[in-house]
């Protein structure tokens, strides 16, 4: 599996993700950047944005595999001036972590949770404080969400982790899901100069 790279960029927004698209095409991989606010990253990273809104421009997080992120770094150190873009940092991706919970009243409900979230996990991605239960209730009305008792009922809670693209794709599958609540997207990273070769 690739390392990933985040790299924050200071300038427009619709100039980088122009300038991505040049770079992706350079490159021939399966997996394309993502960008930071696309995939829900957490308040530490918002505050960032924010303070960079407040200067010359505004900062964009860019997430990018090894290869593309070299593309990407040396074009924009080579050729970013004249899109009005500034290469500001470059980190390498150690970890990603979302957490997220559940709560259904319905068996089917439960059981599409379980298929999606709990089997067949992305390469690497791990669950992690996992907490399950069911609880029947034969004598209760049903599984309306406001019945005030209901027959069944379904929790899960817990967090994935592991590498980025991973981690985004269980985010994905639980927004997608009924009575899935997805927390912020939190990024474990170290600072580098330059992403290293394969």
């Amino acid at each position: 599996m690739s390392v990933w790279y985040e790299i924050t960029v200071k300038g427009s927004e619709d100039a980088l993700r122009g300038f991505v698209a040049a770079c992706e095409a350079q490159v021939s991989s399966s997996e394309a950047a993502l960008y930071g606010h696309d995939i829900g990253l957490d308040a530490r990273h918002f505050l960032q944005r924010l303070q960079g809104w407040f200067g010359a421009g505004s900062q964009h997080l860019l997430f990018a595999p090894r290869m593309l992120a070299q593309e990407i770094i040396a074009a924009l150190r080579a050729r970013g001036r004249e899109a009005g873009l500034r290469l500001e940092r470059v980190h390498e991706i150690v970890r990603a972590t979302m957490p997220f919970s559940a709560e259904a009243f319905s068996l089917d409900i439960a059981e599409k949770i379980k298929h999606e979230l709990l089997l067949n996990l992305p390469p690497g991605v791990e669950r992690l404080n996992l907490e399950e239960s069911e609880e029947r209730d034969p004598g209760a009305r049903g599984a309306e969400l406001y019945t005030p008792e209901h027959g069944y009922v379904y929790r899960v809670a817990g967090s994935f982790s592991g590498p980025l693209p991973g981690v985004v794709e269980m985010q994905r599958r639980a927004r997608d899901l009924p009575f899935v609540k997805v927390k912020s997207l939190d990024v474990q990273k170290r600072r580098v100069e330059t992403p290293r070769l394969a």
